[in-house]
């Protein structure tokens, strides 16, 4: 059974890189460049693990995770930021793990397996 990601990040660069990292995998990935096109998605259709980024021009990442949270018992959801003063605003957000930019790829392999368990 495959497993359905959705990627959220304003990055084309990071989405490719994101494309790769999943590609020749288990899991199915779907992008999204915009909080509203990730909330769209989100509406339409049923996803295992939601990753995102923290800041969009239209949004927020954290607004995205209690989006996808809405309803769910078991949600699952990566935060990856660049943004250097996000653990404490995170923190408030109730946002208690994310990953930091730049990663190393396999330990965001090892975060989404993690997340996935």
């Amino acid at each position: 059974m495959a497993v359905n990601i959705l990627v959220a990040d304003d990055d084309k660069a990071m989405l490719n890189l994101y494309s790769r990292i999943f590609a020749g995998t288990a899991y199915t990935i779907a992008t999204a460049e915009t909080f509203t096109e990730a909330s769209a998605l989100l509406r339409t259709k049923e996803y295992d693990l939601l990753i995102t980024d923290f800041m969009f021009p239209d949004g927020l990442g954290t607004e995205l995770i209690r989006l996808f949270n809405e309803g769910k018992q078991n949600a699952r959801s990566l935060l990856v930021t660049g943004t250097p003063y996000a653990r404490e605003t995170l923190a408030y957000e109730g946002v208690l793990g994310y990953i930091e930019k730049p990663f190393k790829v396999d330990q965001f392999i090892e975060a989404v397996n993690k997340a996935l368990a």
